[in-house]
């Protein structure tokens, strides 16, 4: 916008030939024919034609051929061509030559140009001459400029003048300036008033500012408000702003919406946005498109350490140990922790004990690394150190480690240690801890503490808890009806100990017929306990047939009966079943552990205030 004020008098009249020659310079320029242009201009121009001048300042300085440029423009300038200054000030403040750009900015807003004058104040603020930018941008705001609103407050903010810089950006909001109403609405939401600054977004939506709609956009996501940040996003995403880009993108993997979000990832990768890589990345994996997977996490890792781990994961779950290895040593050069744990996996599982060790060792804060460290010990019998590193997980209170230090104690028949870990497990519902330590206080004779350790486990199917039940029923509280129950449900699970123990309850009781059906039960599963007692079952009744028959005076039967021994069989003993534990789910494949997630704080990822002036070209 040139002001009105400027003059500096009527250009004289040009010779007919130096006409022609400029209007067929024009043309041959809308041809393209540039060179050409030129010599036609330069004729026009060297007879005097300042419309000549001035384009050729034009083309040198599109052709960044600065000192040319400057030639026409100085020329075109002392002819009466305002513009031309005005455009070597843009040329020289383009070049970081203020000193150069306020000579000839000067030029023009000394004559009330508005825009070099908004220019002018630019360049002093450069320069650090807050007093003279100030003067000269009240001038263009006089003007009603909005840009000069907007660098007005920008020099205020600046000066730490808060409330004036507000004040030029709601002048500058009138005059409709976007950057005005941007940096409003920043202010307003620092200053806790989000209800101004959302007003402010909502205006910057019906241009499409793009940081605007972006933070409006987490405005509304932070507010679980998805359906509206979509929409400010998107329109944010019109100027193809990369953050937009990714939240959207994020916004649409969440939903799962596949498409739609590897479609906006794309997008934010062509801007080289390393989330969208890193998140499209974890995308493929999840989907198992793992060469794709590789190439994203391999674009995103010189930016973020999480990928360099992701793709060494990938590697390894390959068995392509060697580039795992490398991928794993520069994330964790790069701070990764998960990475030095991995590695430490990765080298547990080719047998390389010693330096899975080693980097479980760098990483011994970690819970889950103690525990790693107890297995290996444990593993390799070397008991102490297992106990070391299994107390300090058990110190962070991991129930697992109290129930493999339980193991350990119990392995070493210090019964008391052990029964401190297993009760801690079993207050934290640990299924097999129940039945070490019912096992434990049954051998101590704590039996009314046994069976209520065994009762859950009994009726998760254990048969051994079962079987147990069985005989503290029988043995300690003679209540038989309990005892055949539990019994039973042992024997469901061919326990061939409770088939025994069945038999000699039933003839405990009197129950001949029912004791020879489970012994002959334990025979057919060849058991010798079941087969020794049919066989006394069987001497039994063969004693009484020869003594009735001896009652009748049947042969030699008497003297049969008389010469049958007294067999010494023990009708109280019992069996004890084989100790098992509950059946854990089978151990799945190990997958090394991936970083699926980055820490954002959606708090943190707003668009601060612009602080970059604004010229006018």
């Amino acid at each position: 916008m040139m002001s009105s004020k400027f003059s500096f008098g009527k250009i004289k009249d040009l010779p007919k030939e130096s006409g022609l020659a400029h209007k067929k310079a024009v043309i041959l320029e809308k041809m393209g024919k540039v060179d050409e242009a030129i010599e036609s201009y330069k004729v026009s121009a060297e007879e005097g034609n300042v419309k000549s001048q001035y384009s050729l300042g034009k083309i040198f300085l599109n052709k960044k051929q600065y000192h040319e440029a400057e030639r026409w423009f100085s020329m075109a300038f002392k002819n009466g061509h305002e513009n031309a200054a005005y455009d070597l000030g843009n040329m020289y403040y383009d070049l970081e030559g203020y000193e150069y750009a306020l000579y000839w900015y000067e030029k023009v807003a000394m004559e009330g140009n508005v825009n070099a004058q908004n220019n002018l104040g630019v360049v002093h603020y450069k320069l650090g001459d807050y007093s003279r930018s100030e003067k000269w941008l009240k001038i263009a705001v006089d003007d009603n400029l909005g840009s000069a609103c907007f660098n007005l407050g920008i020099l205020y903010l600046r000066l730490e003048k808060e409330e004036e810089a507000i004040e030029y950006f709601k002048k500058g909001s009138v005059l409709l300036s976007d950057d005005c109403k941007y940096n409003l609405a920043v202010l307003h939401r620092k200053n806790d008033n989000e209800k101004n600054a959302i007003s402010m977004y909502k205006q910057l939506y019906r241009s499409a500012h793009a940081k605007g709609c972006y933070n409006m956009g987490l405005i509304m996501e932070m507010n679980k408000d998805e359906s509206e940040s979509e929409r400010y996003y998107l329109k944010s995403c019109k100027n193809e702003f990369a953050k937009s880009q990714y939240r959207l993108g994020y916004l649409y993997d969440r939903q799962d919406k596949r498409d739609d979000a590897i479609e906006y990832y794309e997008k934010g990768i062509e801007h080289d946005n390393p989330l969208c890589k890193f998140r499209l990345a974890n995308l493929c994996n999840r989907e198992n498109e793992i060469e794709r997977a590789k190439m994203y996490y391999d674009l995103a890792s010189n930016d973020m350490v999480e990928a360099k781990n992701n793709l060494a994961g990938l590697y390894f779950e390959e068995k392509n140990y060697d580039k795992a290895i490398v991928n794993y040593d520069e994330a964790i050069v790069d701070g990764c922790k998960i990475a030095i744990e991995n590695i430490g996996d990765l080298y547990d599982q080719i047998g390389d004990v010693e330096k899975a060790i080693s980097y479980y060792q760098r990483n011994s804060t970690l819970i889950s690394c103690q525990i790693k460290l107890g297995d290996i010990f444990r593993r390799i019998d070397n008991v102490d150190e297992a106990i070391v590193w299994y107390k300090k997980a058990f110190e962070n209170n991991d129930i697992y480690s109290a129930y493999s230090l339980g193991l350990i104690y119990e392995e070493l028949e210090d019964y008391e240690e052990a029964k401190k870990y297993f009760i801690f497990a079993v207050e934290n519902n640990h299924l097999n801890s129940r039945i070490h330590l019912g096992r434990i206080y049954y051998n101590e004779g704590s039996y009314e503490e046994a069976k209520n350790m065994f009762d859950i486990s009994a009726n998760e199917n254990n048969t051994y808890s079962q079987h147990m039940l069985g005989l503290i029923y029988e043995n300690h509280y003679n209540d038989y009806t309990n005892a055949k129950y539990w019994y039973e449900k042992s024997k469901e699970q061919e326990c061939v100990e409770s088939i025994y123990n069945l038999g000699q309850l039933s003839l405990k009781l009197g129950e001949i017929e029912e004791s020879e059906k489970y012994f002959m039960e334990g025979l057919k599963k060849e058991d010798k306990n079941c087969e020794y007692m049919l066989a006394y079952l069987y001497y039994e009744k063969s004693k009484s047939i020869f003594k009735e028959l001896s009652e009748g005076e049947y042969g030699n039967s008497e003297k049969i009966y008389n010469e049958l021994l007294e067999l010494d069989v023990d009708k109280n003993k019992r069996l004890v079943a084989a100790f098992e534990e509950v059946l854990e789910e089978e151990e799945e494949e190990y997958i090394p552990q991936y970083i699926l997630e980055v820490s954002e704080n959606l708090e943190n990822e707003f668009e601060d205030i612009e602080y970059e002036m604004k010229i006018e070209y």
